[in-house]
């Protein structure tokens, strides 16, 4: 696998288009489709970028060995997934705007708040099953 794969990889992953990701880094839309491309790769400036603002493991990135990004767990616990699919929201979550933010909040707030309606529901459910019960 290559750097542009690997690149491209993280910015799948992330749900960022290159137009997105080049703001967020820093790094020209151009400069960036030609590492996509693999018409060139990242010099070290542009990986540090990529580092600190995408949170890419520069090792992984240039090698593919070790994780994908900095601070995950290693492959095969548990937890990678889950820090990989929380950095990806968080990311996301970051690039939207205050009135983007605040929506999903409520949205997410909503969810949760009709899971604990389910989840007492089944409670009460499985309660008045048990009462009625022959004993």
């Amino acid at each position: 696998m290559s750097i542009a794969t690997r690149l491209r990889t993280v910015l799948d992953l992330k749900g960022l288009s290159i137009k997105e990701a080049s703001e967020v880094v820093g790094i020209p839309y151009r400069t960036l489709q030609n590492y996509l491309l693999d018409e060139r790769e990242p010099n070290a400036k542009a990986m540090g970028a990529m580092r600190t603002y995408l949170g890419i493991n520069v090792d992984w990135l240039l090698t593919g060995e070790g994780t994908m990004f900095r601070g995950v767990a290693a492959p095969g616990t548990s937890a990678n997934a889950e820090n990989l699919q929380e950095e990806a929201m968080l990311e996301l979550f970051r690039s939207l705007g205050e009135a983007g933010r605040r929506e999903l909040q409520t949205v997410a707030e909503e969810k949760k708040r009709l899971m604990d309606i389910e989840r007492r529901l089944k409670e009460l459910t499985e309660t008045l099953a048990d009462t009625n019960r022959p004993a």
